[in-house]
């Protein structure tokens, strides 16, 4: 089964709109090739965007809507799906994220989920009352499947200090889980980092985000509270991406966020 064959349009505007565009092609009888030409793109990124793996920009949106006569179909679509929460965005981050090379992520609040232990993850999942704790620590864990495998991801994250500090669980829970954030940053496929007091604002500070690089599309992640958004759109992702480099400006160096990591773990008592 094809990856345009596997969306699902009743729950997600994002799928509705690849399996429209595809839909409205067919009905035309426009090749690919062609509806890239109309598009002023390559037939590839048609292709992208129809296995929604790519969003539709606004602007291209305007032009078919404009080409097939369709009184601004695709543009309110495209506005909707922007302003929506996805049902499934939680299942469409863990299909990135499976086939991520490249996993970018500044988190304010606790350790990553990619970097948890089990024990740690336990703590934050009780305090937070999930009633499927068992089944979120293993889910958990499974995730980190994508540093170990074969051709394993590059993991780039950045912790806020507050982050390594705040404590889930008792002293020893505290112990395994930052020992283990020495231990993982050795490996050449980690690359952890803390910030340092001379952080400065940024954009839409208060919330971690997390930018996924697949060898078929770039999706980003921002964390608002409880909820969480996911975005194809290459202007949101890059956008994700500068804001992840202004961190890493002023954070501590791989080796100064190791003796960071290290004094802090001989400080717990």
């Amino acid at each position: 089964m094809s990856r345009a064959d596997a969306l699902r349009p009743d729950f997600s505007l994002w799928h509705l709109i690849a399996v429209e565009l595809r839909r409205q092609r067919q009905i035309r009888k426009i090749s690919g090739a062609a509806l890239a030409i109309m598009l002023d793109c390559d037939r590839s990124t048609v292709a992208r965007y129809e296995s929604g793996d790519v969003q539709l920009p606004i602007a291209r949106a305007r032009i078919l809507d404009r080409e097939w006569g369709l009184l601004g179909f695709f543009e309110n679509l495209v506005k909707h799906a922007k302003n929506a929460q996805d049902l499934d965005w939680w299942e469409t981050f863990k299909e990135y994220e499976r086939r991520a090379n490249l996993v970018k992520t500044y988190e304010p609040s606790l350790i990553p989920g990619l970097l948890q232990r089990e024990n740690y993850a336990r703590a934050v999942f009780e305090i937070g009352r999930r009633t499927d704790v068992d089944e979120a620590v293993a889910e958990r864990l499974a995730r980190q499947e994508i540093l170990t495998r074969k051709d394993p991801c590059k993991l780039m994250a950045i912790l806020d200090t507050a982050a390594v500090l705040r404590a889930f669980g008792d002293a020893d829970v505290m112990r395994d889980q930052l020992g283990y954030l020495l231990e993982i940053s050795e490996r050449p496929n980690v690359f952890l980092r803390v910030t340092s007091d001379r952080l400065v604002g940024y954009d839409c500070i208060g919330g971690g985000f997390t930018v996924l690089q697949t060898p078929t599309g770039d999706l980003g992640f921002a964390t608002y509270g409880s909820t969480g958004h996911i975005s194809l759109d290459p202007l949101d992702v890059q956008d994700q991406a500068i804001r992840y480099d202004q961190i890493g400006m002023s954070s501590l160096t791989v080796e100064a966020t190791r003796a960071f990591l290290r004094k802090t773990l001989e400080s717990i008592s």
